[in-house]
């Protein structure tokens, strides 16, 4: 079967503009990418309805997005949403497959089982691992005597038996397999094994690059850089680095006098405890915007000087991504996805610790040519992160399973 014949069934209980982290736009990229590869996509996703309003959700939901055929189903907006996404749609699911003859399902990973049980009856099934389980569990329970939240505790380590079971059997059962990134994949390996039906492999996220250079040129204007800024972006959870963020900012500020402003963007379970700390740090440089909308965070993005992207473990940040194809240079601690994701430190700053970034940073402006290195930063993003790309990885594995 030729990919232009194939019709491609994307589930996600997360899609635009109902998201809760990276996968809805993972999910949102990869559809666009296969519509413009020449592939007929249709996206089942959620519709999550607040407590006591699931009886009042009149019917399902059909439209077209831009070529792109998105069928929405309710769910209880609690967690665990993915799952009771499944639980309460499967016969929903089962219906769309069989009306569209679907050739392949995609499913993402924690939201595919139990339904792949059920749709694999219909079209080969692969599923699209977004984390590392046991990474996180143990960064959270190493994250509790260091500023970590109880909702996390909950979710990656009381969660965790449930989360592997999950995993475990989405791994074994599926089709074909794909991690976002080498470093998953490897990990992935540790703790499943060989994957006896079908292939592991490793993809990584794509960015909409020809979107993302629209939206740049519809907010790009006089070169309005104030001071030197640092932008951060994401959920403000320990793992994301947001306390060595605000110790970054106060070695900027205290002890090498930088009059440097840091912008966080983002909400999360530490919101109150970093505003706290600034305050009792008296970093009046740092400003927090909470969340905001796409265009107002590439601004920020497109002003700034540098965006520093802290986490303890990421499995393929498309925040990361998308900066890069926007030619700003990333600042991360040296860590193996780090690694992966900038040609072992070419194409951004890893620093060792904290202090190491400080200097870093405070020597790459001082000396570096940074028109230059944003430059050739953004070539290389823009050619390997390219979601046409990255389409195309996917279609070799679809036309594999399909035929």
């Amino acid at each position: 079967m030729r990919y232009n014949e194939l019709h491609v069934v994307l589930l996600s209980h997360e899609y635009p503009p109902f998201i809760y982290g990276g996968v809805g736009i993972f999910v949102e990229n990869l559809a666009h990418g296969l519509l413009r590869r020449g592939v007929e996509v249709t996206v089942i996703a959620g519709y999550p309805v607040p407590s006591g309003g699931f009886k009042k959700f009149k019917a399902d939901e059909e439209q077209t997005d831009s070529g792109i055929n998105v069928v929405r189903f309710p769910y209880p907006n609690i967690s665990p949403r993915q799952l009771w996404f499944q639980i309460f749609n499967l016969p929903k699911f089962s219906g769309v497959i069989r009306r569209i003859n679907a050739d392949v399902i995609h499913g993402q990973s924690g939201g595919a089982f139990p339904a792949m049980l059920t749709l694999q009856r219909f079209a080969p099934t692969l599923v699209t691992f977004h984390m590392g389980l046991k990474t996180m569990r143990n960064l959270t329970i190493h994250s509790l005597t260091r500023g970590g939240n109880f909702s996390d505790f909950f979710t990656y380590v009381v969660g965790y038996p449930v989360s592997l079971y999950s995993f475990r059997e989405e791994f074994v059962r599926s089709d074909s397999a794909i991690a976002v990134s080498q470093t998953l994949m490897n990990e992935m390996k540790q703790d499943f094994g060989k994957k006896e039906k079908g292939e592991l492999h490793y993809i990584h996220n794509g960015v909409d690059v020809e979107g993302l250079q629209a939206k740049q040129s519809s907010i790009s204007g006089i070169n309005d850089r104030e001071k030197p800024t640092i932008v951060f972006g994401g959920r403000l959870y320990w793992t994301k680095g947001i306390v060595e963020l605000l110790e970054l900012a106060y070695l900027l500020r205290k002890n090498r006098n930088f009059d440097w402003k840091i912008k966080i963007y983002g909400t999360g379970p530490l919101s109150t405890m970093i505003k706290k700390r600034t305050l009792n740090l008296g970093l009046d440089n740092v400003v927090m915007f909470g969340h905001v909308g796409q265009l107002e965070f590439f601004e920020a993005v497109r002003k700034s000087t540098f965006v520093v992207i802290p986490s303890f473990n990421e499995a393929c940040p498309l925040t990361l991504l998308e900066c890069m194809c926007l030619g700003k240079i990333p600042c991360m601690f040296n860590l193996p996805y780090a690694r992966e994701f900038t040609e072992n430190g070419k194409y951004g700053i890893l620093a060792n610790n904290v202090d190491d970034m400080a200097t870093q940073i405070e020597s790459t402006y001082r000396d570096a040519d940074l028109e230059s290195m944003g430059k050739e930063i953004k070539r290389f993003a823009t050619k390997k992160y390219d979601i046409l790309k990255v389409a195309s990885e996917y279609l070799k594995i679809y036309e594999e399973l399909a035929n």
